[in-house]
């Protein structure tokens, strides 16, 4: 949606519309309601927290997780080094992965480190 104002003009979208929505109706809050506008005032400041942080603050914790489950399966080691991705079984390229202390290697499929050698 476009809004002209004497000589300027802006772009209104749904994602304009989710930052200034909420200051409007604080606004109106503040103006017509009884609750203390601290509290109406620390919501909003919340909300915003929330819209504008919670993308990366999942996106991290998956990538933490990830991290954390990428372990040798026969010593638990997360020191493992990437050597290449090879074909295992069939003809999909998997990533092979070498364990420095009890020398395993392993590759990665869909439920983590699989051990296929080892001494």
């Amino acid at each position: 949606m476009r809004f002209k104002f004497w000589r300027l003009e802006f772009d209104f979208d749904g994602d304009d519309a989710k930052v200034v929505v909420p200051i409007i109706l604080l606004l109106v809050a503040v103006l017509t309601t009884d609750i203390n506008p601290i509290w109406l005032i620390g919501s909003l400041a919340v909300y915003f927290v929330l819209y504008f942080l919670w993308g990366d603050t999942v996106s991290a914790i998956k990538r933490f997780v990830a991290n954390r489950n990428m372990r040798c399966p026969k010593c638990k080691n997360r020191k493992i080094i990437l050597q290449g991705y090879q074909t295992y079984k069939s003809d999909e390229h998997y990533p092979y992965y070498f364990c420095d202390s009890c020398k395993t290697t392993s590759i990665l499929t869909d439920g983590g480190l699989l051990q296929i050698s080892g001494r």
